[in-house]
């Protein structure tokens, strides 16, 4: 058994988005990858992105960094 923990967080400030994705970076080398080597393979994810859907007209979110 796996215990998966999914989170889309929003931060109207870049140093709390920063913080927060610096603590996923700290969390990423622990997890967990489910039937590695398999057709069915399942990786741990993390993406930090810039939102630009409060913007008339609204965009796609942009990567900047994305785990692994």
């Amino acid at each position: 058994m796996f215990y998966r923990v999914t989170a889309d967080f929003v931060f109207a400030n870049s140093d709390e988005a920063n913080d927060f994705y610096h603590d996923c970076q700290v969390a990423f080398p622990k997890t967990s990858i489910i039937n590695p080597g398999q057709p069915n393979e399942e990786k741990s994810s993390c993406k930090f992105q810039l939102c630009y859907h409060d913007e008339t007209p609204t965009k796609e979110c942009e990567v900047i960094d994305e785990l692994p």
